[in-house]
């Protein structure tokens, strides 16, 4: 072979490769909040400039891509976010046994947007749910069965089977939530969320809404489940149904090992609705979001900053659509189509594939759950009565175009973001969002830190992102801080050679402690050696 038949096969071989990009990365990293896709982002060379440039001769098409990645992120500070937060719950999950703790919400998303919720979901542990053609149980879990309910679809009612011997496990008595209904014991939503916020919260300051709870003082909704360890059979179409490239199987079985949630919250239509229970899948959700390329990141972002700053803007409308609906319309469209459709030379074309989906939505009154087709989302929300003043909205701003979308930028708590950016500003933005989350609850066992302290040196030594191994120290420190005040005190019968390594012990907790925070660190040096 000659060389210029070489050059000739090689940029044939480039051409191939640029086609199948997406795929090609789809397979290669299915989960993109991995360590090993921020790896791979962080040696990429057309990421360490900050982000990728929008080749287009459209001035208007550049500056809102600008403008919305300014907003948005880079593509490493959106996976540095989603990877923080996964060490989060990892960590929050080794320190306590009672629940296992999730972040969801947008930030946990990884879109740190202006007024971006965070949500946190509290898992019960010492509760199986099982389906009812498989009433196998635990002798130490409380078991409920789950009953599909046929007229409603994405609901089910649970019955309790059998009364676990390990009652400590969850940080409320199941059996306070039982309400009886022709001879057989249904688990009732009012009683559960009612005994969740006598013992967790002080009543007077709790707002509840839908399956969540929060307090006036914070801007953070928990959400007390428990979890299906199965895939629900009423979610079986889900996982073989036709699609094109995306989600890959990887992603779908993982979804499946994780099994799906359920939620404190009846169908808003139906009266009686004390039994009935919301399947919830946040967790797939979650992953499916993780799983998305930057192009899907971007669309939704976009999509989300119109909803609150153009369709919200509007009285007659506000509220109808929520971040959810759009959410499922660009999980439906990415399914649809071919993943290498989501590029960035074709935003704003998928961010109007999303706004027509919507609007045939809108239009039928019928928003199909993603993972259950037949639960149409809108009822009780959107019909015929107030379907038009938004299906008419959501065509004016089809038919306007991206013209006018920068004006969605221009707010005075961004007026800054809409010029060149700062180099390291953004990493100003993640120490911020780390402090912020940072809290970790207290253990009641020394052997809980223990475990930690063993995950958080395993994740030290796999990670590679600088910012995500100086996250891991200072959980690390922060856990050495919780571990000194669970260590035992000196008693009196203890010899000599006990209180030395006691001492010992301690020492290394509060030296490790210090480099979380010097201030706090001194005076529990001081509590526990003076």
């Amino acid at each position: 072979m000659t060389i210029h038949q070489f050059e000739r096969e090689y940029k044939k071989c480039l051409q191939r490769r640029f086609a199948k990009e997406q795929w090609i990365l789809n397979l290669q990293y299915p989960m993109k909040s991995s360590h090993e896709y921020l790896e791979y982002l962080e040696n990429c060379t057309c990421h360490k400039e900050g982000y990728v440039t929008y080749q287009s001769c459209d001035l208007i098409e550049k500056r809102l891509f600008e403008n919305l990645v300014n907003l948005v992120g880079t593509e490493i500070e959106i996976r540095t976010r989603q990877r923080l937060f996964i060490l989060r719950d990892k960590v929050d999950c080794e320190m306590n046994t009672h629940f296992t703790y999730i972040t969801s919400g947008s930030i946990a998303e990884g879109l740190d947007l202006p007024g971006s919720d965070l949500d946190q979901m509290f898992l019960l542990n010492g509760v199986e749910i099982v389906h009812e053609n498989n009433a196998h149980y635990h002798f130490f879990c409380t078991t409920l069965v789950m009953e599909i309910d046929t007229q409603l679809p994405g609901f089910v009612r649970l019955r309790l089977i059998h009364i676990g011997e390990t009652k400590s496990q969850s940080i409320i008595n199941i059996l306070d939530c039982i309400k009886t209904s022709e001879e057989r014991l249904y688990l009732s939503t009012q009683l559960f969320i009612s005994n969740i916020t006598g013992v967790n919260f002080s009543t007077h300051q709790v707002k509840i809404h839908g399956p969540c709870i929060s307090q006036s003082f914070e801007a953070v909704d928990f959400a007390y489940c428990l979890q299906i360890r199965c895939w629900p059979n009423v979610a079986q179409h889900w996982i073989y149904r036709h699609r094109q490239q995306w989600p890959c199987s990887a992603v779908i079985d993982d979804i499946i090992q994780s099994g799906c949630l359920v939620v404190a919250v009846g169908p808003k239509h139906v009266a009686e609705n004390d039994f009935l229970w919301r399947l919830s899948f946040s967790i797939a959700e979650k992953k499916l979001l993780h799983s998305f390329n930057y192009t899907q990141l971007l669309c939704y972002g976009l999509l989300k900053l119109t909803l609150k700053r153009i369709i919200n803007k509007n009285p007659i409308v506000k509220d109808l659509l929520c971040s959810y609906f759009i959410k499922t319309s660009l999980f439906w469209l990415s399914e649809e189509l071919s993943i290498e459709t989501f590029r960035i030379s074709n935003l704003f074309s998928c961010y109007n594939l999303c706004l027509e989906k919507l609007m045939m939505w809108v239009k039928d009154c019928y928003c199909p759950n993603y993972f259950i087709p037949e639960h149409n989302m809108f009822l009780g929300k959107i019909d015929l009565t107030n379907n038009k003043p938004l299906l008419e909205l959501l065509q004016r701003i089809k038919d306007v175009g991206i013209a006018n979308l920068n004006d969605i930028f221009l707010h005075a708590d961004e007026f800054i973001s809409i010029y060149p950016r700062l180099s390291d500003k953004w990493h100003f933005k993640l120490d911020f969002l780390l402090f912020k989350i940072a809290k970790i609850t207290p253990p009641k066992h020394e052997n809980n830190c223990y475990r930690t302290l063993n995950l958080i040196e395993s994740l030290i030594k796999s990670e590679t992102s600088k910012f995500i191994i100086g996250t891991c120290n200072y959980f690390k420190a922060t856990v050495n801080q919780c571990l000194v005040q669970c260590l035992s005190i000196p008693r009196p019968f203890m010899s000599s050679q006990e209180i030395y390594y006691l001492f010992k012990s301690q020492h290394r907790c509060l030296h490790d402690g210090l480099k979380c925070d010097a201030v706090s660190g001194w005076l529990l040096y001081a509590f526990v050696l003076l």
